[in-house]
């Protein structure tokens, strides 16, 4: 999740027309890319382009590729947009705004600013956007009157309508990680109690919470070292009563963040497959899950398909061992792997290194297994 659209527009719209540019920038980038089908078109497109030029390149132009992939793309994008908006000076200044937010992965910072940003313009879309339009006017009684309407606009986006907040009640039922949300730290913590909680229940919806699914959760969610999440899922997972109020704050964490929801649903169908196949139960569960976090139905149901509909097609599944993965793999997790073995058996390296004849032979069939592997992996997903 990153705020592309948004920071690409706003200087675009700095450069062109000032303090008010920014902003509407900000705004159209926000709605336009980041928070439409358009970013999804986009990154499924560069995915499409990155796979081939993965399948071409010799191997010493490929590990020029992969460091430009990995650490460069930020840098790129801030030298594009700096050079044609700012001359030299731009250039050399969003080169460093691009590694700092987009290449330095290991930055705690920089993540917390991009997942920061898109937080707040997702909670307060309305009200940002009336108060832009309030200060396009140029009067500051029509900015408080913007953001006011946009105060009651994101209310009923967010809550679900007018009439919660004028609930005689609504102070009293306000719950506390509502104002949590205004911390990230906070945010995380209450992601992961969520999670603990709504694991356990899918756990026990067999009757019998496994040492596997156990171990999953642990595994996920790094239980050994929290002792909080432990005590939260061993509570939770005495009865699956009370489910839906693990489901009902997670919906508040994750608001409109798709990916966050997509996570959720993932590493719950991760834990319920661990003792075998899903029951009736656990699918009526989940299926009640998805509908009160709000994770649009298709996302849903491809995800859902990974879990319970196992490949018949004997060639598939032997592409699946070709890559080391299972076959509820996400496609992400598929292509890390991909990635890895070219790193491992591309020829060229093998040459580099020394190897004789025999040994080259040897990587280019292994070569030719993998990336045929991964192709007919690909397809069959995008055909099912």
């Amino acid at each position: 999740m990153t705020p592309i659209g948004k920071l690409t527009f706003a200087i675009i719209g700095l450069r062109l027309f000032g303090a008010t540019g920014f902003l509407w920038g900000m705004l159209l980038g926000h709605i336009i890319i980041d928070r439409s089908l358009v970013k999804a078109i986009i990154k499924k497109r560069l995915n499409e382009l990155d796979d081939n030029i993965r399948l071409l390149l010799p191997y010493k132009i490929y590990r020029i590729y992969n460091q430009i992939h990995d650490n460069g793309l930020g840098k790129i994008w801030g030298a594009i947009l700096g050079g044609l908006t700012y001359g030299w000076s731009g250039l050399i200044v969003f080169v460093v705004f691009g590694h700092y937010l987009f290449d330095s992965h290991t930055n705690r910072t920089g993540k917390d600013l991009r997942y920061g940003l898109e937080d707040f313009w997702n909670c307060h879309l309305a009200k940002l956007a009336g108060g832009i339009i309030g200060y396009s006017l140029k009067n500051q009684i029509f900015i408080f009157i913007g953001v006011i309407i946009g105060f009651f606009i994101d209310e009923y986006r967010l809550e679900g309508g007018f009439r919660k907040v004028f609930q005689t009640k609504f102070w009293s039922k306000m719950n506390v990680i509502k104002l949590a949300l205004r911390s990230h730290t906070a945010k995380d913590v209450s992601f992961i109690q969520s999670m603990a909680g709504l694991s356990a229940k899918i756990a026990k919806a067999d009757g019998i919470v496994s040492e596997n699914e156990i171990k999953i959760f642990k595994k996920i969610f790094n239980a050994d070292k929290n002792p909080q999440i432990a005590r939260t899922f061993n509570e939770a997972k005495k009865t699956t009563d009370g489910y839906e109020y693990y489901a009902k704050q997670l919906k508040m964490v994750s608001r409109n963040n798709l990916d966050m929801k997509e996570t959720i649903i993932e590493n719950l169908f991760k834990i319920a497959v661990a003792d075998g196949e899903l029951g009736e139960t656990e699918l009526m569960m989940f299926d009640n899950i998805a509908d009160i976090i709000e994770i649009p139905q298709g996302n849903y149901t491809l995800i859902k398909n990974r879990f319970i509909l196992k490949p018949k097609d004997h060639e598939i599944n032997q592409d699946y061992e070709t890559l080391g993965v299972p076959f509820t793999a996400s496609e992400k997790e598929i292509k890390r792997h991909w990635v890895e073995l070219i790193n491992t058996y591309h020829p060229d390296r093998i040459q580099a290194a020394g190897g004789d004849a025999k040994e080259i032979e040897i990587a280019t069939q292994k070569m030719a297994a993998i990336n045929s592997a991964y192709e007919r992996i690909m397809k069959q997903r995008k055909a099912g």
